[in-house]
């Protein structure tokens, strides 16, 4: 790892966004993490190696980008205000593998991640390299941020985000429990989801309103969705979101709109299953029940 160089007190920044105009923005989620040791905690969890490659969403002044380009490759540092990028490209200057992108980064069709994320992964791997999501993500977009790595043309080996904790907790739930959802079930079903520790509001300005967590996701290469291509997440996604829209209805209510989703018909079920509700139902039992209803005929559909 290259010798990481201290960054200027946060009064300095003030000073230089102020001269800039910006003002954060909880619309946006601008909350700038500022203890050094958290950002370098950070991208320890990553365990980032000198071929591996990194994006970084909501690069924000750089902080956290700093560490990440001192472990990495190259960091693709996404960040949607072109005032804050500019401070930061110039206070990083010197880290010529950081590479940046002002945009925003569900700003693809449809809602979908940037091209530039989707290609950062695509480059890596044909480089048979690895490819991560570490970011102190907008808290406002954190959930289809983080959606949104499913759809990817190849999935990302994992990720080391901070969010917040209530986010965290639905990102980890189990089954049975009230903060499983669909988000918990596509996310699991293509990676383990691990909570690693809380962060204090305390540590940001301005200060958020709530608790945050740092949470880890490493690929899954056991599990029934394998890594398989990205159309076939696509369809899983979708019909995981339709099948928890009522997910504390029966799967003969909700099962069969699940199915049309995708252009399907809902495969025959045991009295059993069609009783359970998909709050229930871990996430390879959905992906099986995906996979049934793929291999049934819609006519033609």
């Amino acid at each position: 790892m290259d010798r990481v160089e201290p960054r200027d007190p946060f009064g300095s920044y003030l000073r230089r966004m102020t001269a800039a105009g910006f003002r954060p923005s909880s619309v946006l989620g601008q909350n700038f993490l500022l203890d050094p040791s958290l950002h370098r905690w950070i991208a320890e969890q990553a365990a980032l190696g000198p071929q591996d490659d990194v994006v970084e969403v909501g690069a924000g002044l750089g902080f956290l980008t700093r560490e990440l380009a001192a472990r990495a490759r190259c960091v693709v540092a996404v960040e949607i205000d072109r005032r804050l990028c500019a401070l930061a490209r110039d206070d990083l200057a010197a880290c010529p593998n950081v590479r940046w992108v002002v945009g925003d980064a569900l700003g693809g069709p449809d809602g979908s991640l940037l091209p530039e994320i989707a290609g950062a992964v695509v480059e890596a791997h044909a480089r048979t390299a690895r490819c991560l999501v570490v970011a102190n993500l907008p808290y406002a977009v954190s959930g289809p941020l983080l959606a949104g790595l499913g759809a990817l043309p190849e999935l990302p080996d994992g990720a080391v985000v901070l969010v917040q904790k209530e986010l965290a907790g639905r990102l980890a739930a189990a089954p049975h429990t009230p903060d499983y959802g669909g988000l918990s079930a596509l996310l699991q079903a293509l990676f383990t989801v691990r909570v690693l520790r809380d962060v204090p509001p305390q540590v940001f300005r301005p200060r958020p309103k709530v608790m945050s967590s740092i949470v880890r996701l490493e690929r899954r290469s056991d599990g029934p969705m394998e890594l398989g291509p990205a159309a076939a997440r696509r369809s899983f996604g979708r019909f995981v979101r339709k099948l928890f829209q009522q997910r504390r209805k029966a799967l003969r209510n909700t099962l069969p709109a699940a199915a049309r989703s995708i252009g399907r018909l809902p495969p025959a079920c045991g009295e059993d299953l069609l009783r359970a509700r998909a709050e229930h139902l871990a996430p390879d039992e959905i992906v099986t029940i995906w996979r049934d209803c793929v291999a049934t005929d819609a006519g033609g559909s």
